[in-house]
């Protein structure tokens, strides 16, 4: 991503991507440009209009489509969401999908759009450099604002980060926020009016429900990932335990 933007590229995005490693027969093409030792370039740019009013979806950071044959077509990806009556458990469920423009301050929002919150956890998934899945809860962050503020700070490493669900509590009702490690945002909630007053606000905000729901975890051939920027696993956990996190055995 900083190379493209060395060369020139406004706004970098990662859109697909595939591990060259992976692929037997590949050759590095003859008029490749070596910008160093492990990034190749190809010299030919293609151009695209700006997005009009019908836009295609663009992953959000930390996630990105795979070269391969999807089930579905990617352009039947939209912002929405979708949301379910109780379960059989007495839990209303909703989740969204957000375009990467505006994802992180749509999530910001929902946490916002919460009663009182006095819970913050982060999940740090198994398939980060193939570990067991760990969990961390931050004793100290409580309040919307302090959450938001630890998020915003550290937004590279949590925000942007493909490996790692992100889960702002509240008691009213058992509510959960989540940004999952595939980007959507999902509620959680055992409180009818939770439910509802949440969904209004979100309406609120443009996004439509829909009964055609599609989404980059199921049917579509997908990459996780983090920024350059962000911390790697031990460097994470270390930051986490600094902030007065305290990891919790969920084994």
């Amino acid at each position: 991503m900083k190379t493209a933007e060395n060369e020139g590229v406004i706004k970098p995005v990662l859109i697909e991507t595939c591990r060259l490693d992976d692929l037997e027969s590949f050759e590095l093409p003859e008029n490749a440009v070596k910008i160093n030792s492990a990034i190749f370039m190809l010299p030919t740019f293609s151009t695209y209009e700006l997005k009009g009013e019908e836009t295609e979806f663009t992953p959000p950071t930390g996630i990105a489509f795979g070269t391969d044959e999807n089930e579905y077509e990617t352009d039947l990806i939209k912002e929405c969401f979708v949301a379910y009556n109780k379960n059989d458990n007495g839990i209303f469920e909703f989740e969204l999908v957000a375009d990467n423009s505006r994802l992180i301050e749509t999530y910001f929002n929902a946490i916002d759009f919460l009663p009182a919150t006095d819970g913050f956890w982060i999940f740090i998934r198994d398939h980060w450099e193939n570990e067991q899945t760990e969990l961390f809860a931050g004793k100290d962050l409580i309040s919307k604002e302090d959450i938001i503020k630890f998020l915003r700070f550290n937004n590279e490493s949590t925000l942007k980060n493909g490996f790692i669900d992100i889960v702002v509590h509240s008691k009213k009702g058992e509510t959960n926020l989540t940004l999952d490690e595939h980007k959507k945002i999902q509620l959680h909630t055992k409180d009818e009016s939770v439910f509802n007053e949440f969904i209004g606000k979100i309406v609120g905000l443009g996004f439509e429900q829909t009964r055609d729901y599609y989404n980059i975890e199921f049917g579509y051939y997908h990459w996780h990932y983090r920024t350059d920027k962000s911390l790697g696993r031990t460097e994470f956990k270390k930051m986490l335990r600094e902030q007065n996190f305290e990891q919790i055995n969920i084994n």
